[in-house]
């Protein structure tokens, strides 16, 4: 017969958001987060950029999976490279 501490709140207690926000950090955590925040954020600026200027580049499907792989890909590897040497220079 254990005693339950009233002053924590139970798993029931806890929000749904919660458990897949929690689930989420636990796969994404450390150098992969700094990259995967750096890759949607170059997407973003990338989107906004064509969409404020069409003249530059034209709106397709094309030009957006080009974005997303040119901009997302190449700034989410520089800065998960970079977040992971930070990692293991800590280390030492």
């Amino acid at each position: 017969m254990a005693e339950e501490n009233p002053s924590l709140p139970s798993q029931s207690d806890a929000p749904r958001s919660a458990t897949w926000l929690a689930r989420l950090r636990g796969v994404l955590h450390g150098p992969v987060l700094v990259g995967v925040v750096a890759a949607l954020i170059a997407i973003g600026l990338s989107v906004f950029g064509m969409v404020r200027n069409p003249d530059a580049t034209p709106l397709n499907l094309r030009s957006l999976l080009l974005v997303v792989v040119l901009a997302g890909g190449s700034w989410g590897l520089i800065a998960w490279a970079i977040a992971t040497a930070a990692v293991e220079a800590g280390k030492d």
